[in-house]
């Protein structure tokens, strides 16, 4: 990460804004210069896990810069590439058991493929140092197109190579086919990201450039120990003209940060929640007006944004988060910054495949909604902890373990997930996105599908799973996506059959 900023900051024009923030110590961040975009890349290339030299952290090379590409592909395509591990075997960072190995593998979430080898193969596929990795991932056919994202997924690891940065985001082109005034707009990818924060003067200067609140929405008092990053800048200036219309697409890869995302200006035009269309389950349903939306980590939204009129001043901000006795702070703070000082914009959205031009459907009857919802569920999870560890009904995670539940390829099955803890836990599952349809056991008026949603502490929530992929065979995961939570045992496998 800190060698990305440094590239950064060699970029022409803003090399003087970043001079004083590279000097401050460990390199933090630059602060308040123009939104960076992350390079684009189409298969095959290859991606090496390295160690920042300066720091020691995890990261990801691409090209030889550490800057992680957003991966583009289309619907029926295959995601090629070599990922090589690069990192020293004697670590200098400490993980949830002890010194961490380096250990290192890819996780490509909210994708609809096969959890066996050579594609989303978190269990058998592991590169130590000095060893590499070949990924052949399909793609289907019938994906919903959107924004998704890959990160790295050693169990025991993956919190502080998350915390490290060791992430980067999927884009599956098609959203234009349901939405074709996308075409003419702006399309950024906008990936959050930690910034620590240590005990030195440069912290404070963090802190104010962020607007990081004093005060907690909750009763957790813990001093904020990070704050958001977008593009690996604190409080970039994203160029918008008044009245402009862009197309964002963010994804919350921060480990266990949530981003309460809420614009001044105006309400977000929401075009998809973690991937999905709003239209790929409704066609009637294309966009929608939202104040506010919680991106649990690893929670992705796309959407459009309008340029605030002249003098107006607007921000992109985090509210703050509640997230329960237990849990930590997460107070509110300003992302990015609106800056309309900018002429309107004349590169437009990524070129699409013209292969790729009509929209896809998947509705889902309503009597078969209306079913799933009558029955009792097929499975319960149960999220709980005490000072020893975290569960999944009562059973911590080793790699060892048997699948918890199997699950027949082809069906629509209720699942309920409940938190039976002090603190909020972020529900995910591999392979498959869910229909989140009840809350405490009451409806929900606006149902959503998901592949990550939020339980408050106490809370329950009734899903319908979609199992009816029949390319989705094998072991897989679902586990809290808090990743600290989960390389401490709150995870378990599941058997597609």
């Amino acid at each position: 990460m800190q060698r990305t900023l440094q590239n950064f900051c060699r970029l022409p024009g803003i090399a003087l804004l970043c001079a004083v923030s590279l000097y401050a110590q460990a390199y933090p961040p630059p602060v308040g210069v123009p939104l960076p975009d992350p390079p684009q890349v189409r298969s095959p290339f290859v991606l090496d896990a390295i160690n920042d030299p300066v720091t020691g952290k995890g990261a990801f090379s691409f090209e030889g810069h550490e800057i992680p590409p957003v991966i583009r592909a289309a619907p029926g395509n295959k995601i090629q590439l070599d990922y090589v591990n690069r990192m020293s075997s004697h670590s200098r960072e400490v993980c949830v058991d002890g010194p961490c190995t380096n250990m290192t593998n890819l996780h490509f979430h909210g994708l609809h493929v096969s959890p066996e080898a050579p594609q989303d193969d978190v269990l058998t596929m592991m590169a130590m140092p000095g060893e590499s990795l070949h990924y052949t991932v399909e793609i289907p056919a019938n994906q919903p197109p959107g924004l998704y994202w890959y990160h790295t997924h050693p169990h025991g690891e993956s919190y502080q190579q998350s915390l490290d940065g060791m992430s980067g985001a999927i884009v599956i082109d098609g959203l234009e086919s349901y939405l074709p005034e996308l075409r003419n707009m702006k399309e950024r990818v906008l990936i959050l990201r930690d910034a620590e924060l240590q005990h030195d003067a440069s912290s404070a200067l963090l802190k104010n450039a962020a607007q990081l609140s004093r005060y907690t929405c909750g009763p957790a008092t813990d001093e904020p120990a990070r704050i958001f990053t977008v593009n690996g800048v604190v409080r970039p200036k994203i160029a918008i003209a008044p009245g402009e219309k862009q197309f964002w697409r963010i994804v919350n890869a921060s480990p266990d940060l949530y981003a309460d995302l809420t614009i001044d200006s105006e309400a977000m035009t929401v075009v998809a929640f973690d991937g999905m269309p709003l239209a790929f389950h409704d066609r009637s349903r294309r966009t929608e007006k939202r104040g506010h939306v919680l991106l649990a980590p690893a929670g992705r939204i796309e959407i459009i944004v309008t340029g605030p009129r002249h003098g107006i001043t607007a921000s992109l901000r985090s509210l703050c988060v509640d997230t329960g006795p237990d849990g930590d702070p997460n107070p509110r703070m300003a992302l990015a910054d609106l800056d309309t000082s900018a002429s309107p914009d004349t590169i437009k959205s990524h070129a699409q495949n013209a292969a790729y031009t009509r929209a896809m459907y998947s509705p889902l009857p309503r009597r078969h909604i209306a079913d799933l919802e009558r029955a009792a569920p097929a499975f319960v999870v149960k999220f709980t902890e005490d000072k020893n560890g975290f569960y999944i009904n009562d059973r911590k995670y080793t790699p060892a373990d048997d699948p918890m539940t199997t699950v027949r390829v082809g069906e629509y099955v209720h699942w309920r997930v409940v938190n039976a803890t002090h603190e909020i836990h972020p529900f995910h599952i591999h392979q498959v996105h869910f229909l989140v349809y009840k809350q405490n056991e009451m409806e929900i008026a606006q149902k959503e599908w998901m592949d990550t949603v939020n339980l408050d502490p106490g809370e329950s929530l009734d899903l319908v799973m979609d199992f009816t992929d029949p390319i989705i065979r094998g072991v897989s995961l679902f586990h809290c996506h808090l990743l600290k939570h989960e390389d401490k045992g709150m995870m378990a496998k599941i058997l597609f059959q």
